[in-house]
């Protein structure tokens, strides 16, 4: 955490820093208008705004396009409601659905309805020192916002795109899947929006290393800021005795998609053949590797589809070690979940793991598209119950020192306040 000079701080309930209204240097805390998109970390950051006075307004985007406004300490004010919008996402997408080709490109209708919902919020934008945008849905709200002189921010929570979808190419090739049929491939013209609001924003800010290396490569090493992302350790916790059982378990979280390195776990899982073991794999199937996952349809994998979030709590429970293989992430959520739930992780630097992990102490990193390290590192665990045990209360541990969504909270707001501030020689980077 960078160190906030020449301002008084103060500490809310849980003891982590924040700011007062006013430093000794006359400095007031900046307004900050806010995209609301489907994180629910961005939520608290909505209520720790309102209740500190800075929210200027709140763009909500979801199945309902809102706008509101503070209403006094703790309520929001719904201003506008965009009536019309639910119904019209309906009936584009189900029009698409019919045309002839569209198979396609199964997400191009995303382009028309994130760029309406944008323009249409982007007229609701106030005067503000800060607006703070989700990638995809903020071209127009950045514009706006910079007519009212507003300082502009991108949160984009993966690869830059144009990195995203080279790999998921690239894993396209290796497994025979035309990239037409693979869900996980964007749409170049949804790839030429994000970049056009890289471009015209004044910061992007991303989950960890990995990413930010991503955007310095793209040329935007000036602009890039690294804010590690937080979990409500208070619902995903661990179990109240975390003792050894049977069967040994490892469990994944996610997509099941090539770009998660799925067959790279599963490639794992059937050379080890363990015996009273259960690899249990939690989320949606993509229709693209439903071939591969034939080759792999051992009876100790499981296949749940996909669950609601008290059952993925469910699910961490029960299981000794997370696995998550991914080639092509920036900073997993279900990382942090899991160590949150007392599990240690085996993780690649391509998920953001180093930014989460200390190895050999909370989890382990493996190289990505490495079935024999992944290998590995499962069997150390399947042989070490007791250090398995030890290293998931650390994981558990590190959450709750470094990775909750108060942690995020006070980082992003301690970016806006460095950033409204004119004697702040605001750094490069935010950890």
């Amino acid at each position: 955490m960078v160190e906030q000079k020449g301002r008084d701080v103060q500490t809310d309930a849980q003891g982590e820093p924040f700011l007062s209204d006013k430093s000794d240097r006359g400095f007031s805390l900046p307004t900050v208008t806010l995209t609301l998109a489907s994180q629910l970390f961005q939520k608290q950051v909505a209520s720790t705004l309102q209740m500190r006075g800075m929210l200027k307004r709140l763009h909500s985007f979801g199945l309902e396009l809102e706008i509101f406004d503070p209403d006094g300490s703790e309520n929001l004010r719904e201003v506008h409601r965009f009536k019309h919008y639910r119904l019209a996402n309906r009936i584009v997408w189900g029009l698409w659905r019919r045309t002839p080709g569209s198979q396609f490109s199964r997400t191009l209708p995303v382009i028309l309805t994130t760029a309406t919902a944008d323009w249409l919020a982007s007229r609701w934008m106030p005067k503000c020192d800060i607006y703070h945008g989700w990638t995809s849905l903020c071209l127009e709200g950045i514009r706006a916002a910079k007519r009212h002189g507003a300082i502009t921010l991108v949160e984009n929570p993966l690869m830059h795109p144009r990195d995203w979808q080279r790999v998921v190419l690239t894993e396209c090739d290796v497994f025979g899947i035309k990239p037409h049929n693979c869900r996980a491939t964007l749409p170049s013209l949804l790839i030429r929006r994000m970049e056009r609001e890289f471009e015209t924003c004044d910061y992007i800010v991303v989950p960890s290393e990995v990413a930010c290396r991503s955007f310095k490569a793209a040329g935007y090493a000036g602009k890039a800021i690294v804010v590690h992302a937080g979990v409500d350790h208070q619902f995903f916790t661990p179990p109240a005795a975390k003792q050894p059982r049977q069967p040994f378990r490892v469990c994944y979280v996610g997509r099941v998609e090539i770009a998660k390195g799925v067959p790279y776990l599963l490639q794992a899982w059937k050379k080890l053949a363990l015996p009273n073991a259960e690899l249990v794999m939690i989320g949606d199937v993509a229709a693209e590797i439903r071939g591969l996952l034939k080759e792999f349809s051992l009876p100790n994998v499981r296949f749940t589809g996909l669950q609601s979030r008290m059952q993925v709590l469910e699910w961490y429970s029960q299981s000794h070690v997370f696995a998550f293989p991914s080639v092509n992430e920036a900073l997993a959520r279900v990382l942090f979940e899991s160590m949150a739930c007392g599990l240690p992780v085996i993780a690649t630097p391509a998920s953001g793991g180093n930014d989460c992990i200390t190895e050999d102490v909370d989890g382990t990193i493996v190289p990505a598209r490495d079935p024999e390290a992944l290998a590995e590192a499962i069997l150390w665990h399947y042989r070490n119950p007791d250090a398995t045990i030890e290293m998931g209360r650390a994981a558990r541990m590190k959450i709750e020192q470094q990775f909750t969504v108060e942690h995020y909270v006070e980082r992003i707001i301690g970016v806006y306040c460095a950033l409204a501030d004119p004697k702040s020689n605001f750094p490069g980077q935010w950890l």
